[in-house]
């Protein structure tokens, strides 16, 4: 059976994953300013846009537009269903965004229509699809979608393989430590979004305070506000190392920048997680942010994610 996995374009995993394991994209077209083009994961183009954001202010207008019910639609149909027999569609979280709605209102479409595209293509088994929601952002749901392509790769059922990941979503965390709060601050405040409110950006700001932001089941806000980015950062290298320790249930960690992954190399506490990632049999998969999300967050932010169903968050390194 020829199973095919497909998400959006801010799931945070490498570029191989896109080229050579065959994901889907399912791309967002953003418009900032009188600016409208296609985030579709280029590694180059992520790399130059998170460095031009660096010199743009947080105050010009953003719109992220996921894929539409029609546009999922007459991407399965032209594509996905000739392909595979079963595709998975792992969503960012239904909270931050309408593409597991549309996913979900494209699959009855879908469903109704394929056996005449298969028919055509010479094609007689049947066609299925899952739609599932990470319940989680970038790194968070490329942890999950990593997860589904080595069980893939395994041989695992289609029916496998949805228990499986409907069963770790729960236990996915995903964290973040954003080098400013003024991108987060302004999205945020845009959308009604309270986690982060005017005082504390003010303070944050004029003490350097960097909060270290969690994603889990549909919700984001701080864990930990701590003094100085690099101090935020290697806290949650070390929680995630403490995770390694004690024992994943997926044997992969995601990471995402806002810039060139190669920056990650020398962020404190990445050593030592990165041994004992290897020692533990665990891989890790660095990644340009996508510009999807960095529009959100502003250039330079960290994400880490992984799946314990042991983890605990500490503040301490």
């Amino acid at each position: 059976m020829r199973i095919g996995l497909v998400v959006d374009s801010s799931c945070d995993l490498p570029h191989s994953f896109f080229n050579e394991d065959g994901i889907e994209l399912m791309p967002t077209t953003l418009r900032i300013g009188d600016q409208t083009f296609e985030d579709r994961r280029n590694k180059d183009q992520t790399i130059a846009f998170h460095s031009a954001q660096t010199e743009q202010k947080a105050d010009f207008e953003v719109e992220s537009i996921p894929y539409s019910s029609t546009q999922i639609e007459n991407l399965f149909l032209d594509k996905l269903v000739r392909n595979y027999d079963h595709v998975f569609c792992l969503t960012v979280t239904r909270s931050r965004s309408d593409i597991y709605e549309n996913a979900m209102k494209a699959s009855i479409g879908i469903l109704g229509k394929y056996k005449k595209v298969r028919q055509d293509a010479g094609i007689d088994s049947h066609f299925s699809l899952a739609v599932i929601n990470s319940c989680n952002i970038f790194t968070g749901t490329a942890v999950l979608a990593a997860e589904v392509m080595r069980m893939i790769k395994a041989g695992a059922a289609p029916s496998v393989i949805d228990s499986r990941i409907r069963e770790l979503v729960p236990h996915t965390y995903c964290y973040m430590v954003p080098p400013g709060l003024q991108h987060i601050y302004k999205r945020a405040s845009k959308r009604g979004d309270k986690s982060i409110n005017w005082a504390s950006f003010m303070l944050g700001s004029m003490l350097d305070i960097k909060p270290i932001l969690l994603g889990h089941m549909d919700e984001t806000g701080p864990v930990a506000k701590l003094r100085h980015f690099d101090a935020a950062v290697e806290t949650m290298f070390a929680n995630v190392t403490r995770a390694v320790w004690a024992g994943l249930a997926a044997p992969a960690i995601c990471i995402g920048y806002g810039g060139d992954p190669v920056a990650v190399q020398k962020m404190p506490g990445f050593q030592r997680l990165q041994a004992e990632a290897e020692s533990a049999g665990v891989a890790i998969h660095v990644a340009p942010m996508s510009m999807t999300g960095g529009v959100h967050t502003g250039p330079g932010c960290v994400t880490v994610a992984f799946i314990s169903d042991k983890h605990t968050f500490e503040e301490k390194v």
